[in-house]
């Protein structure tokens, strides 16, 4: 749990270039991922240290990590199953729409 928003500098802003949607998307390729797809998309990523920056998602995540570490804890004690769901909308609520379905957490 120390370590978890750590992972959110590998993420920025990504303004889709058709849809013009903006989401944060990782664009650091995991290690030993042969999927570097999004290194090739760079130019559609925000990166800077403004209010949409890593640094802004560094803090909303360890609010959150601060704000429910029992419930996280507790869930994967558990051995829960689909423990995104549950924390993702069940527990925190702060998932809606189309964000409820990404698995990158």
């Amino acid at each position: 749990m120390e370590e978890v928003c750590n992972h959110m500098n590998d993420y920025s802003l990504y303004v889709d270039p058709d849809t013009k949607e903006k989401l944060y998307k990782r664009f650091a390729p995991r290690d030993g991922d042969p999927d570097k797809s999004m290194l090739g998309n760079l130019q559609h990523f925000q990166f800077g240290d403004g209010p949409d920056g890593s640094q802004s998602l560094k803090f909303a995540c360890e609010s959150i990590v601060e704000e429910y570490e029992d419930d996280i804890i507790s869930l994967y004690a558990q051995e829960a199953d689909h423990v995104v769901g549950k924390l993702c909308r069940d527990i925190t609520d702060l998932c809606k729409g189309s964000l409820a379905v990404h698995a990158e957490l």
